[in-house]
């Protein structure tokens, strides 16, 4: 598949990695838009360091993987040389600060915001490290995130400790219907617009239209039956984010049935309790790329904002699939 407008990116940040310069790189986009491609190009050309996110993982894990790829890395200089694992992910940036002022180093940090709510420290340990190496490291440093919304405070805005020290923001957006003609699929414009529609432009959903089959066909192929591949994506996606999604299943049910609803249209139509769908509105809209709120300032505070899906996958499954789904 054509990943349309992934290229310019990856080619913007090597420029980057050539000036032989420590940089702070910010690539952020919807679950599913091709943030994993331009990380493993990155990985993969520069031999870049990769440690992944994940909502469940905690310290350790990220210290354990930490670990293993510094181990493969790891070239002993005799027979006595052995490799020493870190005990923190401090440590771990210590070293690659300190080793890049010698030897230029790429790491591509996944799903920062995770890492920053497993290791709330790391912001404050990582803010320091380029402070103090600013003019002697070559590391070259690229945080990846879903939307902007989780950006906020961690590294953009008044509050981010990190935010002057970022180079450039590379945004990762789903294909448009003039990129979806780029992709081989063999369909009518109208076509197009539906398959654009069901799949929010996501290249990874896209890809799994079948060309020899019709519009309807794939549709329910891929949505509802039992063994399709976007049967259960959107749930995989809230389990992946989220501790309790019953509350943001009610929340997205309310809002396909709903034009743009107020705040308090919203809560009714979700029939949870007030306190658990600010919690879970909340998480939903700090996801990126789904749930946007619009506000109108002659209307007052944020419960006078229209509601709406930015995600259109999200839309079709929730409006079409879920009252059938169990």
């Amino acid at each position: 598949m054509n990943f349309v407008g992934r290229a310019e990116i990856i080619e913007s940040i090597q420029s980057r990695i050539a000036e032989d310069n420590m940089s702070l790189c910010v690539v952020y986009g919807p679950h599913r838009s091709g943030k994993s491609y331009v990380a493993s190009q990155l990985v993969r050309r520069h031999k870049a360091l990769y440690l992944a996110g994940g909502r469940m993982a905690n310290e350790s894990v990220h210290v354990a993987d930490m670990n293993r790829a510094l181990e493969a890395r790891f070239v002993p200089t005799d027979d006595q040389d052995k490799f020493e694992p870190v005990d923190s992910l401090h440590q771990a940036f210590v070293g690659l600060f300190e080793s890049s002022v010698k030897t230029p180093q790429t790491v591509v940090i996944d799903d920062y915001p995770s890492i920053v709510e497993a290791v709330p420290q790391f912001p404050i340990h990582l803010r320091d490290l380029l402070d103090t190496y600013k003019d002697t490291s070559r590391l070259n440093i690229i945080l990846m995130a879903n939307g902007l919304e989780q950006l906020d405070g961690r590294i953009i805005g008044e509050r981010s400790l990190i935010g002057p020290f970022v180079s450039e923001y590379f945004e990762v957006k789903p294909f448009s219907l003039v990129d979806m003609k780029s992709l081989g699929l063999h369909y009518a414009k109208d076509d197009l617009r539906t398959v654009f529609a069901v799949t929010g432009g996501l290249p990874a959903y896209v890809q799994y239209f079948d060309n020899g089959e019709s519009i309807d066909t794939n549709i329910i192929n891929l949505f509802f039956s039992v063994s399709g591949a976007l049967f259960e994506e959107t749930q995989n996606i809230l389990h992946r984010d989220m501790k309790n999604i019953t509350g943001a299943n009610a929340i997205l049910s309310g809002l396909a049935t709903l034009e743009r609803p107020y705040y308090v249209e919203l809560l009714q139509a979700s029939q949870i309790k007030s306190g658990t769908f600010t919690s879970r509105l909340n998480d939903l809209m700090s996801m990126g790329g789904l749930v946007g709120r619009i506000q109108a300032n002659s209307r007052g505070p944020a419960k006078y904002a229209d509601y709406h899906f930015t995600n259109s996958m999200f839309h079709f499954w929730y409006r079409y699939v879920y009252k059938y789904w169990g």
